[in-house]
Parts: structure tokens; C-alpha cells; sequence
């Protein structure tokens, strides 16, 4: 069997390897696979403890990828990669490739909430544990892993939104479903650049947390899914500017595909315009 080395080990269940004297990497999961392992490590491509396999296909992921590891924690990666590799033994199904970002990026985003005392109210948990029983049970579990790694009490909101990030990366959706999210996004950050006067920073994670945002905003619409956001009146009043971008946003995304924008995201999405705003703000000139 051709051989791999380790080029890092997450934690002690997740490697990414990459061929010995060859291109590409792999994310390999396995119990015990990464334990006492260090870059440069010869591992077999028949290792036993071996359970799951993942090499991203699109250019895009990898580089979002390797770029999570700037702002992300190895080890919340690792946990994430544990997740995604339950959920697939679970759905008896693959996950859509995105979900090797976009999980790593929500858990490492929310545990910095959690540590500083704040938590995002999820209007959804009921709906979320309803609609879709097996998303939920293993986001719970997920859910109860990152606790345990991490010492951080991981509340239903999260195991919500963990809900929502598995349920995306195992739908299809159909074509007609995927171009009409993807356009509702082009035209709300066409909107937002225009209200900002410049482009956004498209490899950025701020960026991809706001397009991440918008996808699930714009479904949520599309299917007419929407409740009050009791944070709605204290976001409008202290960050007024974000929000009336966010209102232009919204409106521009509801002209373009004849539905109604979820009045209780539009707030949310005045956040995520205030964290590009200020990111702008602390580069240094």
C-alpha cells in the first residue's frame, strides 16, 4: 500500500496527512490515529484505526481550509472533523464538502461567544428538533463533545445552529433551489458593496460568515420561515448605520426574488455588517 505522512494532527482522532513524496492532503478520522503523532510521520493508507477519509475536491475549500487555521484552534478543528464523520455514519451519507468550513468556522465563532458570557438567541429550536430529528440528535452529540473538550457549556441555541449546518451540508436541494440562494446572495452583496463603496475582502472570514449568513436567511425566507428577534430594537439603536445597510440589503434580495426577507434576520445581518465595518476600521493604514 502507498504510504502517507503527517503533515498535522488535530488532536488525537484526526491526522491530515498528505501522500510521502507526493501532492494533495487528506483529513483522515480514526480513534487514536493522531495520538502521540508528529509532521513527518509515515502512515499506511490501510491503517486500521482508519475510520473516514476525506480529500476536498473544490480549489475553493481547500484554500478556505488552510486559511481557517489563522483564526481557528487545530483542536477545534478536530472536534468539528469528529462531528462531520458522526453525521455521515449516522445519515449514511457523504456531507457536502462546504461542511469542512463552514462547521470549524461556526464551533470556533461560538465558543468565543459562550467564553465572553454571550448567546445567540435561536428562534428555531423547536422547529429545528421537529423538522429534523436526526440532525438534531447528532448535533447534540456533537454538541456534548465540544463541551467536553473545551469545559464550555454548549446551550440548545448552538445545538440548533449545529442542526442547521448539518441539514445544509446533507440536502440537495436541486438545481433551481441552489441558483435561486446563490443569486439572493450575489445581489445582497452587490447591495452591501454598493452601500459600502468598496469590495469586500472575498477571501476573508468575516466575508464568508456573512455569505454563510445570507445562505441560510435566504432559505429560511424561501420556505417562510421567520419569528421575532427580541434582540431586534437594541441592534437597530446602537448599531443604526449597520442597520439601515442591512434594511437596503434585505429589500434589494426581496425585489430580486419575489419573497420576503425574514424581518428578524435583518438584524443579524446588521452584526455581520458591523464586524466588516469594523475590521475595516482596525487595519492598520
Amino acid at each position: 500500500m502507498a504510504g502517507y505522512v503527517v503533515k498535522r494532527a488535530l488532536n488525537n482522532n484526526v491526522v491530515i496527512v498528505k501522500p510521502d513524496g507526493g501532492e494533495g492532503e487528506e483529513i483522515w478520522v480514526g480513534r487514536g490515529v493522531g495520538f502521540g503523532v508528529r509532521p513527518g510521520l509515515p502512515l499506511a493508507q490501510d491503517d486500521p484505526r482508519v475510520e473516514q477519509r476525506y480529500a476536498l475536491v473544490h480549489e475553493e475549500h481547500r484554500s478556505r481550509f488552510r486559511q481557517l487555521f489563522t483564526v481557528v484552534a487545530p483542536e477545534v478543528m478536530g472536534v468539528a472533523e469528529e462531528i462531520i464523520a458522526r453525521a455521515e455514519r449516522s445519515f449514511g451519507h457523504p456531507l457536502h464538502e462546504h461542511i469542512h468550513v463552514a462547521l470549524p468556522d461556526h464551533i470556533g465563532f461560538a465558543l468565543e461567544r459562550l467564553r465572553g458570557g454571550l448567546e445567540i438567541d435561536n428562534p428555531f429550536v423547536d422547529e429545528l428538533r421537529a423538522l429534523y430529528p436526526k440532525h438534531w440528535e447528532v448535533a447534540a452529540e456533537g454538541a456534548a463533545l465540544i463541551a467536553d473538550r473545551f469545559g464550555v457549556p454548549i446551550p440548545e441555541s448552538e445545538v440548533g445552529f449545529l442542526t442547521l449546518h448539518l441539514h445544509a451540508a446533507s440536502q440537495a436541494g436541486g438545481l433551481s433551489a441552489s441558483v435561486r440562494v446563490a443569486d439572493g446572495v450575489k445581489t445582497a452583496v452587490d447591495r452591501l458593496e454598493a452601500c459600502l463603496g468598496r469590495k469586500l475582502e472575498r477571501g476573508s472570514i468575516d466575508y464568508q460568515r456573512l455569505v454563510t449568513h445570507l445562505r441560510f436567511a435566504i432559505q429560511r425566507g424561501l420556505k417562510r420561515m421567520a419569528t421575532e428577534n427580541p434582540l431586534a430594537d437594541a441592534i437597530r439603536e446602537r448599531l443604526p448605520e449597520s442597520y439601515r445597510m442591512a434594511v437596503e440589503v434585505a429589500q434589494a434580495v426581496e425585489q430580486r426574488l419575489q419573497m420576503e426577507f425574514p424581518k428578524d434576520e435583518v438584524a443579524y445581518l446588521a452584526l455581520h455588517i458591523e464586524r466588516i465595518c469594523a475590521a475595516r476600521q482596525d487595519r492598520p493604514g
